[in-house]
Order: structure tokens, then C-alpha cells, then sequence
């Protein structure tokens, strides 16, 4: 017993000829006749007798008919749902990120994916970087957005050398300038992420060439916790371009300012994706969507 020999039944039932059963399916007559017979010798009595040129169902015919047609509109369900998953319409995407970019930068790329494929579901997990590498390389998430770049044949990766922006209260003395250096911001309070992290040692580094004091006095541990500290003009902090994009173009935060940095500071972000196993349709066009984004990212400057 088939799937064929089942829709012949139900458009034999539902016509009461075989030369129109064969016509909707796109058999040929003899065809059609040879599978019902097969399927009657199969099952061991008739389904159909013949009565005025009509094809009439047997009492049998007409008690299977509805679960015959619960079986048909099952597979057609999942003939509809491979072909949605065909084109990233249907489908869970798994994918973990550092805090920063799970604020408003990937929904925005998941809202507008989504639009176009309604019965996608999303598991969107916020973890540290080590966690993440690790979930990636098990297959628990097929993409991963990561700082503090550690390329590994554990999976594929494509980094991002983002640019940061400074943050600062609107009447902080800095504000005038348009551009700040270690020597405008001499002694002035930062607001910072742990020691070990590039833009800490980028900012150190540079505050040394200059010959400018460097005073880190608050340690956050994710760049939008620096800045409910400026709101409150308790120094200044360093913001990478996917916040700075939102909180200066999308959601302004009142008080607060944006300045660039010289010389300029930028701050790693990796995007990684499982290569143990081929990327669903789903992962696949994020991830083509991410590069895109972050590489415009890349090229931003202060608007």
C-alpha cells in the first residue's frame, strides 16, 4: 500500500469514474484500473462495485474514507513543510550571543527575516564568549556571535573589527570637542570593561603614548551597563559601533553624547557557525545577513 493507491481511492470515491480518478492524477486509465486492483488483491476484498457506469463504494470503502484522508492531509502537511524548509521558511535557528549585540542588533536582522518566514522559530540564547565557542562546536547552536576573537577548527568564523565611539554626559567639559584624545581627556574618569579586554588595553596603550594619565574607575562587564554610569556623568566609556548604531540612531538616550576617538580604537566581533554538520536555510541566510551587516558596521563613522 502507497500513497498513490490512496489518493486513487479517495478521487475514485469522490468521482465515481476511473477515467476522471486517472485524469486528476495524471495516470493513464489502465494504470489507475491496474493500481486499484492491486491494492484490492493486497487488502483482500473490493472497495468499489460497479453499478449504471458508476464506481460505488462498498460499506469497507466508506468507513476507510476518513482515514484515508486524515493520511492525505498529513502528507500533504509535510509536502508543504519540506518545501517551506526548502526556502528558510520553516524550521528552528539556534544561535548564542555575548550581551551587546542581543540587545536590539540581532532582533532587528531576526524581525525582518522572520516577516518573510512566519513559522520559523527562534531560540536566542545569551551566554559568555566561552560558552558560546563551546555550544557552537557541539552543535547545540548553529551560530554564535562572540568577542575577543579565537579563530579554532572547531567550527567556521569571520571576524569583525568594529570601531568604537565614546560616550559621554552632554555637559561633561569634554562635549565641545568633536574629536576626543588622551590628552583632552587627561585625568578624566573612565568607565571601563575588565583590564584584560582590547579596549581597556587599547585605551591604556594609547594614554601612554601621549603622556596622558589614564583614571579607569568603574569596571562593567558589557558596554550597555557603562552607560546608565555616563547618563549619571560618572565619567566616560568606550562603545562599540553596533550600540553606538542604536543608541545614537535608533533610541537616543537622553543626556548622552557621542564623540570619535583618535587614535581610533576598535573592538573584535566573531561571528561563528557550526561546520561539523551543512547550516540550515534558516542559519544560512542569517549568517549571509550578519556579514553584511557588521562589514557596514566595519565602515561606520559618526553621523
Amino acid at each position: 500500500m502507497n500513497i498513490k493507491q490512496l489518493r486513487l481511492f479517495h478521487e475514485v470515491l469522490s468521482t465515481g469514474k476511473m477515467s476522471r480518478a486517472a485524469e486528476r492524477l495524471h495516470f493513464s486509465q489502465p494504470a489507475a484500473s491496474k493500481m486499484l486492483h492491486n491494492l484490492e488483491d493486497r487488502i483482500g476484498y473490493k472497495l468499489f462495485f460497479r453499478q449504471n457506469g458508476q464506481l460505488n463504494p462498498t460499506p469497507e470503502a466508506l468507513y476507510l474514507h476518513d482515514e484515508v484522508m486524515t493520511i492525505l492531509r498529513s502528507v500533504k502537511r509535510l509536502e508543504d513543510s519540506f518545501e517551506r524548509a526548502k526556502y528558510g521558511q520553516l524550521g528552528r535557528l539556534n544561535i548564542a550571543s555575548i550581551l551587546g549585540p542581543s540587545y536590539s542588533f540581532l532582533p532587528a536582522i531576526f524581525n525582518g527575516y522572520a516577516g518573510e518566514n512566519s513559522d520559523l522559530k527562534l531560540n536566542l540564547q545569551v551566554h559568555n564568549s566561552r560558552t558560546i565557542r563551546d555550544s557552537v562546536s557541539s552543535g547545540q547552536f548553529e551560530l554564535g556571535l562572540v568577542d575577543q576573537a579565537a579563530p579554532s577548527h572547531s567550527y567556521d568564523s569571520e571576524v569583525f573589527d568594529l570601531p568604537c565611539f565614546c560616550a559621554l554626559h552632554k555637559d561633561h567639559p569634554a562635549a565641545k570637542y568633536e574629536i576626543l584624545t588622551p590628552e583632552l581627556l587627561d585625568k578624566e574618569v573612565w568607565i571601563t570593561l575588565d583590564p584584560e579586554h582590547i579596549t581597556y588595553q587599547s585605551l591604556s596603550s594609547h594614554y601612554q603614548a601621549a603622556g596622558a594619565k589614564f583614571v579607569p574607575k568603574i569596571e562593567v562587564n558589557a558596554t550597555l551597563h557603562a552607560l546608565p554610569f555616563v547618563q549619571s556623568n560618572r565619567g566616560i566609556a568606550l562603545i562599540d559601533a553596533i550600540n553606538f548604531h542604536h543608541f545614537n540612531n535608533v533610541h537616543s538616550l537622553e543626556d548622552i553624547i557621542f564623540r570619535r576617538f583618535c587614535p581610533e580604537i576598535r573592538e573584535p566581533l566573531e561571528l561563528i557557525s557550526i561546520n561539523s554538520r551543512p547550516l540550515s536555510k534558516p542559519a544560512s541566510d542569517i549568517r549571509k545577513r550578519l556579514i553584511s551587516e557588521l562589514k557596514a558596521l566595519c565602515c561606520s563613522t559618526q553621523d
